[in-house]
């Protein structure tokens, strides 16, 4: 009786100290976000080419494709374990549950007595060991939860029969049920024998078990003799980790009292010594019914966040008799673990050695229309595997300025590989750092008076810890051109609004006209403003646009305007007029020096209910870099007019995913396929309109719904104006959805032209935007369309499992353990009946987490570059030439090798 209650005693204290270690612990780690275990492997390709007479390198880009990391659920439970025992007594055994997946799994225990042993067991229960100090902390429990990669102690409790005698063995056995049918050791054996002579336990346990590398903690070895029998010679052996170096004279003390690390000079009743951080300790004897200790400090020596596990080996004479006529026992101390913290940081530079260096970054300078290229570098600064979001902030680029991440090819863009929309580095491990690019596109119709420094400042953050957060400033220039253009814009035949930059008649417009509604009395009537261009110096065509504002960097048709499009005029009497309209266009003729073109601004209304005016800009804007080098001189002008219309009776988290990039000939349609994400548990549904805009009026769009899912516009996909228009009426929570946005070029006479097509899903309630995307369509002679396909290569044999698409796979591992691996088809069409007699490029770069199992295959290309097979980079293919209504294909395969 007095035995247990002097362990009762003593569990107890330890068990307060444990729940309050245990609690600061839970604390300290909250503050912290953990990183999500979800991988995707997102995958663009690229095209570039150069059309005849042109030096600009224009870019295709394909759909995105993604792949989805299967959950490997894998567990590991140890050890089995013989204990020597007094009958009567309660025995406690230590394993270690590790959750070895990558996806959080809830375990449920089970212990039993085995049949054919000597003796059950009884009062049989479970309990944790949070602290891994060998003592239970609380309550019994049946299941427990842990994350990837996490570990915990489990103490199985049992009661030896008070009845059983020397040498009889009892056998238990720990088994694990994983709720998601985990593989791995599941199962573990214990197993008592019991004595009538000494019976020693040895506990260990860390003075904290949350450190930062160099931290000096406290080791305390707990012994207790649970019998009455007083044991012979006892030895306890620690042998350190590396990680743990041992500190001599500093405060190493038995019970209390002083050893010396060192041979000789310890008290009596022990001999202490340390060798190469190897503790040794000999005891001559434990007394029976006592517990004692052995105190001594370590050094914590490890950067990498992780764990360190140590236990103490022990031997004891349990009969007294030297040895002689029976063998020691041995036996293990519980795993005692002491876990260096993750520290998460960040560091954004433009250096590639230098982690340190917080230099602004500076891009060669560029003329009107130019692009600017950052190289940057993200550095992972912590001691453990992070990501890190990258967005762009305190920019002062002008509107319109296009901004991107790219990877370290500076062509292939940056992807999202978690699934919160925002682009990201992947896993990076610590003191590593991924080189990503920054481009900055400048609008062509921008100039400046004088050389002008802009800027933007990447920003990387931590998923780790979202407080930890990284900035570098990207600063390049503008340069002032000298070619002289000048333009001016003016109302015909009144003949107002001279001179260049007169946009407004003193706040007032121009010129107003009112449309009638006998016109169209059921879509609503049309004003038609005849516009005069005159052009001043180096020949120049002008771009057509109007607008609701005098800022053009986004275009906005003004309130009742259901679009603006606009003619040649016709010559009536040898005099240009707009009584009667020519072809439509959506820029100028090639105007020389003094030329003068009539154009014919026809805009159309939509039903409204009330009579109203509305202001409206009209813009000439040129196609080609002209001089900012004066206020006169700025390539291009505006001219504010007005309509009266009369009335006509007229009444998340969200992703939404890529921005595309395409060319399209005259006249002619390009698709892009697009995915839709619902992210959050709650049905969207209501008033989600759809908001469409093209800033060229050159361009039409329209937005579908993918019927069936295949990338490709089918006759029976669906127009999407609001979500009510998908099937269900909503977008379900955690649906994903595939949208086709189909650009129309509808002139004959914009070679060059670029449109941004920008899509909102809004709010119609209050105007918020839940998500958006941004499409460049620019108009050339060959039409090309790029198109990526994915199918699964299950055994990573180099042949298909099954038919290539567009749809989101899932991948896992092989029998052997490796990641599966995905195939990549890359299709280029030149749709158009002119051929592309000029040098096409494919490019590409193994996604996030995998790398190369499959070389590229290109029959038709004239070279292929590639990283090394099992390697990572980037990929790329040439095509001399892209025939009229071809397709040619760009193939390879990668290996997922995530965690």
């Amino acid at each position: 009786m007095n035995i247990m209650n002097t362990f009762e005693n003593f569990r107890t204290k330890i068990i307060s100290f444990a729940v309050l270690v245990s609690t600061v612990l839970v604390m300290q780690q909250s503050s912290f976000a953990a990183a999500s275990t979800r991988q995707i492997i997102s995958n663009m390709a690229i095209g570039e080419y150069t059309e005849e007479g042109s030096t600009v390198v224009q870019v295709s880009r394909s759909n995105l494709v993604q792949t989805t990391i299967l959950p490997v659920y894998s567990v590991n439970l140890t050890a089995n374990n013989t204990k020597t025992v007094v009958a009567g007594q309660t025995v406690y055994f230590n394993h270690t549950l590790s959750n070895t997946g990558n996806e959080v799994d809830q375990y449920t225990f089970a212990v039993s007595n085995n049949t054919g042993d000597s003796y059950d067991l009884s009062n049989l229960s479970i309990f944790l060991d949070k602290d891994n100090n060998g003592v239970p902390d609380g309550a019994a429990i049946t299941s427990y939860s842990l994350s990837a990669g996490e570990s915990v102690g489990l103490i199985v409790a049992a009661n030896v029969p008070s009845g059983a005698t020397v040498s009889q063995n009892g056998l238990l056995t720990l088994n694990i049920t994983s709720s998601n049918n985990a593989s791995g050791t599941k199962t573990n054996t214990d197993t008592t024998k019991v004595t009538n002579q000494s019976a020693l336990v040895v506990r260990k346990k860390f003075s904290q078990t949350s450190v930062a590398n160099g931290d000096v903690v406290t080791i305390r070895l707990d012994y207790q003799n649970l019998s009455s029998v007083a044991t012979g010679s006892v030895t306890l052996t620690d042998t350190l980790d590396s990680s743990l170096v041992y500190q001599s004279n500093s405060g190493e003390n038995w019970n209390g009292t002083a050893v010396d690390s060192g041979i000789g000079n310890d008290p009596a009743g022990i001999n202490y010594s340390v060798t190469s951080n190897v503790v040794s300790a000999v005891l001559n004897t434990v007394a029976a019914n006592s517990v004692g200790y052995i105190e001594f400090k370590v050094k914590i020596n490890k950067v990498l966040a992780g764990t360190v596990n140590n236990t103490v080996s022990f031997q004891y004479d349990h009969d007294n008799d030297n040895n002689v006529s029976t063998l020691p026992i041995s036996d293990l101390s519980n795993t005692a673990v002491v876990n260096v913290a993750p520290i998460y940081a960040v560091k954004i530079n433009g250096s590639t050695s230098d982690v340190n260096n917080s230099t602004a970054i500076t891009a060669a300078s560029v003329m009107q229309g130019g692009e600017l290229v950052f190289n940057n570098y993200v550095w992972n600064t912590g001691n453990s595997v992070d990501r890190f979001n990258l967005t762009l902030t305190g920019s002062t680029f002008p509107a319109g300025s296009q901004i991107e991440f790219y990877r370290a090819d500076g062509v292939t863009p940056l992807l999202d590989s978690n699934g919160d929309g925002i682009a990201d580095t992947g896993l990076l491990s610590s003191s590593s750092n991924l080189p990503i690019v920054v481009k900055v596109r400048l609008p062509s119709s921008y100039a400046v008076t004088a050389d002008t420094t802009f800027e933007v400042s990447p920003q990387a953050q931590s998923l780790g810890d979202t407080t930890k957060i990284s900035v570098i400033k990207d600063q390049g220039s503008l340069l002032v051109t000298t070619a002289a253009r000048l333009v001016d814009l003016t109302n015909s035949p009144e003949n107002n609004a001279l001179g260049n930059g007169n946009v407004d008649n003193a706040g007032a417009a121009w010129k107003t006209v009112t449309t009638s509604t006998s016109i169209n009395p059921v879509a609503g009537g049309q004003a038609v403003f005849p516009l005069k261009v005159t052009h001043t110096g180096v020949g120049t065509e002008y771009l057509l646009s109007a607008n609701a504002s005098s800022d053009f960097s986004s275009l906005t048709l003004p309130s009742g305007v259901n679009r603006v499009r606009f003619y040649a005029s016709t010559l009536i009497n040898n005099i240009p007029s707009c009584e009667a309209l020519d072809a439509e266009i959506g820029k100028t003729s090639y105007l020389n020096n003094g030329e003068i073109q009539l154009v014919c601004a026809v805009v159309e209304m939509d039903k409204i209910n009330d009579s109203v005016t509305t202001s409206i800009y009209f813009r000439v804007l040129s196609t080609s870099f002209v001089s900012g080098n004066n206020s006169s001189n700025p390539s291009q002008d505006t001219i504010k007019n007005a309509i009266t219309i009369q009335s006509v009776n007229a009444v998340a988290q969200v992703e939404f995913m890529p921005n595309s990039r395409g060319q399209v000939a005259p006249l002619g349609t390009v698709v892009y396929s697009h995915t839709l994400i619902n992210n959050t548990n709650a049905d969207l549904s209501g008033n989600y309109s759809f908001l469409i805009s093209d800033d060229q009026q050159a361009f039409n769009s329209t937005l579908f719904y993918d019927v069936n899912g295949n990338g490709v516009f089918d006759a029976g996909d669906l127009v999407m104006r609001s979500l009510a228009d998908l099937p269900s009426g909503k977008l379900a929570a955690h649906q994903q959805v595939k949208l086709l946005l189909q650009v129309k070029n509808m002139v004959a006479n914009n070679i060059a032209q670029a449109n941004n097509t920008i899509v909102n899903l809004a709010n119609s309630t209050n105007g918020q935007v839940l998500a958006s995307i941004t499409d460049v369509t620019t108009v050339n002679q060959a039409q090309l369309k790029l198109s990526k396909l994915q199918a699964r290569d299950f055994d990573c044999n180099g042949t298909a499992d099954e038919a290539y698409s567009t749809n989101t796979l899932n991948i896992g591992q092989q029998v052997n353990g490796d990641g599966q691996c995905v195939l990549y088809k890359v299709i280029l069409t030149n749709t158009s009946a002119a051929d592309l007699n000029r040098v096409f490029t494919f490019r590409d770069m193994t996604p996030v987490y995998t790398v190369l199992s499959q070389s590229p295959v290109c029959t038709s290309c004239s070279s292929v570059t590639s990283p090394a097979m099992g390697q990572v980079g980037a990929l790329t293919g040439t095509l001399n030439s892209v025939m009229a209504n071809q397709s040619y294909e760009f193939n390879f395969g990668v290996r997922y090798v995530g965690q």
